[in-house]
């Protein structure tokens, strides 16, 4: 109940703020659809799955290209952490923490909390929990040529939440080198059935690519 609760407590607020800030959500632009960024540039979504009775979070951080390749994915476990907010700024951390072990140097950074993405890129010092956390990303912005921060809504990053759910289930603690698993590959949009066959999901519409591999 503790969990549903701080939940339907973080969305309201998120949807508060989206109704108050509606230029804010530039992510979104019509259409509930992920959006691959320019060449050059990786586009991180990042999530959280946090257990209130336990104060722990599995982060989750989804890396892909400007074809929509998954190019990276991380998920980690915290402890003693405070709330949903605290989770979803650890993940915004985790995010960058990734990027940076994997070389990465332009990045656009999305993830479905409003109040995390606010309290980043605001001007004036944040005063909230989430200060030690927030300063901290500010300060890792430094190590990249270029860190663009986007909120998307839930259902744009719902590959990243389910990235996040199989941290969880399998008790992976780290970059995921042995493969991302299929259920985020059909959220993320590639599924890669062989090296000669890949279905690309978009707009709810599944379509059939077939490669010719020339060695």
């Amino acid at each position: 109940m503790s969990k549903l609760l701080g939940f339907i407590r973080g969305y309201d607020h998120d949807t508060w703020l989206v109704t108050k800030n509606p230029l804010v959500s530039s992510g979104c632009r019509g259409n509930d659809i992920w959006r691959p960024p320019d060449s050059d540039i990786i586009k991180l979504n990042f999530d959280a799955s946090y257990f209130p009775e336990k104060k722990l979070t599995i982060p989750a951080v989804l890396a892909r290209d400007s074809r929509g390749k998954v190019v990276g994915a991380d998920t980690y476990l915290l402890e003693d952490v405070g709330d949903a907010f605290v989770a979803e700024a650890r993940a915004c951390e985790r995010a960058l923490l990734f990027a940076s072990m994997m070389g990465f140097r332009r990045l656009i950074v999305e993830g479905d909390s409003l109040t995390v993405i606010k309290s980043i890129m605001k001007k004036e010092e944040d005063r909230s929990v989430l200060r030690p956390i927030i300063f901290h990303i500010q300060y890792l912005q430094q190590l990249f040529e270029e860190v663009t921060y986007t909120y998307v809504p839930r259902a744009i990053n719902r590959a990243a939440h389910v990235l996040a759910l199989e941290g969880r289930r399998r008790g992976v603690c780290g970059n995921w080198i042995a493969g991302i698993p299929e259920s985020v590959l059909r959220r993320a949009g590639w599924l890669i059935l062989d090296v000669e066959t890949v279905i690309l999901q978009a707009l709810g519409v599944s379509f059939a690519l077939i490669l010719i591999v020339s060695f």
